[in-house]
């Protein structure tokens, strides 16, 4: 392109923004005092922010905003899967050969309108984390989202009989024009990224074998524990198969949890070695491998990424000064490992209208902080 050319749109563009600049002056001058005193707004409504800003809830309380306002994050009320044969009743176990809708309701609290945004799906065996590459990807649907609206976008899915069964469904919205684009590329965390939405929900049988995968650092000492699902978590997942359910609860509910066995999957040999030990409380898994960032880094490289995270909520314009922080960041989860775990369900005794409810956490073993989980209903069969 010609300099005289590149100069020229310069110009252009920087007239552009005085003439925002100045007409929002003018709407604080001439419009706001107009709203003072109604609606309890003190000083009328906010200056007009040039970008959109895309998320999908990780909890009814979840407006975008991180740190995120709840502690369970996996059981998205964005995300549904449904059988194309009946979309009023929603489902966590895909059958080979039927089809599926897959849907997200995404959302969009900027100001401009975003008129190509695009949701990307994947399917995956129930997951502690989660891992692009360790996931099926299903395809990308696109939809318009106006500015503080939001839509519902889907795809319909015919699951082949490899991936029958138990799975986890996974979704990332971004867009490219307004420019709303996720942090990472292959780790995908809605605790630090609004893009991103997960829904580990599953109803398994008593007297069965259930086979997750625990996604995690290279260098990671994490917990796996399970847990009571509270009546809080019950209540938000609105999940039809489980009205007719009596789910127990109290002291013979923390009785089953010790009943239930956890083991390590041995994987295959590489420079990462993983070993694993057991408590009453639950499983510690213990990841190591010299040539990848310690824990250490990990924690202090993810604490600077948060920060910057809440200062661009606060002030938009200021993404481009963390590029090379933001960089620095998916570098350090590229290096994911991934390790797979048996529970061991015994026969609970549970009748046909009985459930257990539960929740398997994984946790940093150093803070305490939850890092993934799993919705899990035990049922009869």
């Amino acid at each position: 392109m010609p300099d005289t050319a590149l100069k020229d749109i310069e110009t252009y563009i920087a007239e552009l923004r005085a003439r925002a600049d100045k007409s929002q002056a003018d709407a604080r001058a001439t419009l706001n005092p107009l709203f003072r005193g109604r609606d309890d707004r003190k000083d009328g409504p906010g200056d007009f922010i040039d970008s959109s800003y895309l998320y999908m809830r990780s909890c009814d309380a979840d407006q975008g905003s991180r740190p995120l306002p709840c502690s369970v994050f996996w059981l998205s009320p964005d995300l549904q899967v449904a059988p194309l044969s009946n979309l009023g009743t929603p489902t966590r176990v895909l059958q080979g050969g039927h089809s599926y809708r897959l849907t997200a309701t995404l959302r969009n609290k900027g100001d401009l309108m975003v008129p190509s945004a695009k949701v990307e799906f994947w399917l995956t065996t129930p997951s502690l984390g989660f891992d692009t590459r360790f996931a099926t990807k299903i395809g990308v649907a696109a939809g318009r989202v106006q500015a503080h609206s939001a839509i519902q976008i889907g795809l319909d899915y015919t699951v082949p009989p490899a991936l029958g069964g138990h799975r986890c469904l996974f979704a990332r919205a971004f867009s490219f024009a307004p420019l709303d684009i996720p942090l990472d590329d292959f780790a995908l965390n809605p605790v630090i990224d609004r893009h991103v939405a997960q829904l580990n929900l599953d109803f398994v049988a008593q007297s069965s074998l259930f086979r997750l995968e625990w996604i995690h650092h290279q260098n990671a000492a994490e917990r796996l524990e399970i847990v009571p699902m509270t009546l809080a978590t019950i209540q938000a997942l609105r999940a039809e198969t489980m009205t007719p359910l009596k789910l127990m609860s109290g002291a013979r509910l923390a009785g089953v949890i010790g009943k239930i066995g956890i083991g390590l999957v041995p994987g295959p040999e590489g420079k990462t070695a993983v070993t694993t030990a057991q408590d009453d409380r639950g499983m510690t898994l213990f990841s190591k491998n010299q040539d990848a960032a310690s824990t250490r880094q990990q924690a202090e490289l993810t604490g600077q990424v948060q920060e910057a995270i809440k200062s661009t909520d606060v002030r938009r314009d200021r993404a481009t000064e963390f590029r090379d922080l933001f960089a620095a960041y998916r570098a350090m989860t590229a290096q994911s490992h991934r390790s797979t775990i048996d529970l061991t369900i015994p026969d609970l005794g549970l009748r046909k209208n009985q459930g257990v409810p539960l929740q398997i956490l994984r946790r940093n073993a150093a803070s305490g902080q939850v890092l993934g989980g799993i919705g899990l209903i035990i049922t009869a069969g």
